[in-house]
């Protein structure tokens, strides 16, 4: 408390110019304290495109927020308030949550000041893409959006969204998703002292009585209200101090300090007869080359793998100028040669090694046991059983690096067979490249899809599980030869995507991620090897 009054006294200067300005601002949802030193997680709907933003904690202080980072794809944002002391909530695992557990949720219901506690389950944990998200069964209303959902032991486990919506396409009353709080760690990762090693450390299980009332107070504190000026709100917003006084209208621009924007997405230009001349001549070149290593091996006495084709050594052009932010620079990387399956690993293949003792068995077997499946990609399994599986093969998982050169080869195309996104959006709507109902198809079906190394299903079909952890800048820099990835990281990569997916992601050069414990129906591999 006596902490608490040392804020709000070497404070009162910041918030008093507030309050005195009174702007127009109207509550926009609400959010999580994640560090002491002000910096607040939230969903991005709630303050994108906003002209000004207020944080207002439970105790109703108020202080204006500038915005530190987002990420529009899994809608989140880190705003930061300048002031210290304030309580933070412990931050816990996400993949541990799991079917019908017991979640608190907290917020600033119909933006009133008041924090409403409301107590539910996990009632699904839904896929849409690479992507998970709970969906919770508690009362949530307007303006609990941004809010925490947290665990038993009071740690944060996932972030109310309006991302998401029913499958069905009408949402029952009293039913919400929320974001798993690991796709924030590139976000948490913008704090200068956030100690990443504290995560999942929280308090033992609430048993209920005191201790239950314990637990709601403590992460009502951590909670706090999002007020927000629009941009379409300027007409009712006075004049800010400085303004009267005659400075610059610089102090009318929004408050943001470097944010992670996506850039949005850039059409495909319609290739010309010279560009597909061009590809037509590099493929002929990379099959050639691809015939002479192969030719040069046998020499030596080195037999090709079933099933694998010869990425040869040499350069290529890895990540995009025009890509999300993640996948730039477009930059040289030099790789050593090596083996690379075919095809996706199917449910076939891995049943082996599952009755070999080396694997096993998909966490969700419905389409793993169906014998009409048995050449459809294995699915539903995590980064470390798809490494059992290349290993049981006396293989290894690809690098992100090794997988990018043999979808798109050596020239720095958009897809396996070129820069044509029309051919994507022509066959989608003929259907002829629609997946089955299962939402996959047997491996190797599409031909008019095939890398220039005549390796199929990089894109199309399910997302396949690389060696690599993620981190979001890693080719600012990336070794120009044999890159492996950073040291360590939260999150491994993947690489491809449905045909679902938006064209942005069907690139070749698309960076996906999730946690190591992660799986479901859009989750597979294929594996690599070295050249001796």
């Amino acid at each position: 408390m006596f902490l608490w009054v040392m804020i709000v006294a070497g404070s009162s200067s910041l918030w008093g110019a507030e309050r005195l300005d009174t702007p127009a601002a109207k509550p926009a949802g609400s959010g999580v304290i994640v560090h002491s030193d002000g910096y607040i997680l939230t969903a991005n709907h709630v303050v994108a495109n906003a002209k000004r933003i207020f944080v207002v904690t439970a105790g109703e202080f108020r202080a204006p927020a500038t915005l530190i980072s987002t990420d529009s794809e899994h809608d989140l944002a880190l705003l930061k308030v300048e002031t210290v002391g304030l309580t933070e909530a412990r931050i816990g695992y996400a993949g541990a949550v799991r079917l019908d557990q017991e979640i608190i949720t907290v917020g600033f219901s119909f933006g009133l000041r008041e924090v409403s506690v409301t107590r539910g389950r996990i009632a699904a944990v839904r896929t849409r893409g690479v992507q998970r998200v709970f969906q919770v069964d508690a009362a949530i209303n307007p303006g609990n959006s941004g809010g925490a959902i947290f665990n038993r032991r009071g740690e944060v486990v996932g972030v109310l969204t309006t991302k998401f919506t029913h499958p069905s396409g009408i949402v029952p009353e009293g039913m919400s998703f929320a974001l798993p709080i690991s796709y924030a760690t590139p976000l948490l990762a913008n704090i200068p002292d956030f100690d990443f090693t504290m995560i999942g450390k929280g308090r033992k299980d609430a048993k209920g009585g005191g201790e239950d009332k314990g637990l709601a107070q403590e992460v009502v504190r951590t909670t706090v209200l999002i007020e927000t000026v629009r941009n379409t709100d300027t007409a009712s917003m006075p004049p800010a101090p400085a303004q009267i006084a005659g400075a610059s209208s610089k102090s009318d621009l929004p408050a943001v300090v470097s944010p992670r924007l996506q850039p949005s997405p850039v059409r495909d230009p319609a290739p010309s007869a010279q560009d597909e001349e061009a590809i037509a001549r590099v493929n002929d070149q990379l099959r050639a080359a691809q015939e002479d290593e192969l030719k040069q091996l046998a020499q030596r006495g080195i037999a090709q793998p079933e099933g694998m084709v010869v990425i040869p050594a040499g350069e290529f052009l890895m990540g995009a100028e025009d890509g999300l932010q993640d996948a730039r620079p477009l930059h040289r990387v030099h790789l050593s040669s090596y083996w690379f399956d075919k095809y996706e690993v199917t449910n076939a293949r891995y049943r082996q090694c599952v009755e070999g003792g080396g694997c096993t068995p998909p966490k969700d077997r419905l389409t793993f046991e169906d014998p009409q499946r048995a050449q459809h990609p294995v699915t539903n399994i995590t980064w470390s059983q798809a490494r059992s599986f290349c290993q049981w093969q006396g293989k290894r998982l690809p690098t992100e690096a090794e997988w990018e050169k043999a979808a798109r080869g050596t020239d720095g195309r958009r897809y396996p067979w070129g820069n044509d996104g029309e051919l994507v959006k022509s066959h989608m709507r003929n259907g002829e490249l629609k997946p089955g109902a299962n939402g996959t198809e047997p491996v190797g079906r599409q031909a008019a899809t095939a890398s220039p190394y005549g390796v199929f299903d990089l894109i199309g079909s399910v997302s396949q599980w690389v060696k690599d952890w993620y981190a979001e800048d890693f080719y600012q820099a990336s070794p120009a030869r044999d890159p492996q990835g950073p040291l360590r990281g939260s999150f491994r990569v993947l690489r491809g995507g449905e045909w679902n997916e938006k064209p942005p992601d069907l690139r070749a050069s698309y960076r996906g991620w999730d946690d190591v414990t992660y799986w479901g129906p859009t989750l597979g591999v294929r594996c690599a090897g070295d050249v001796p």
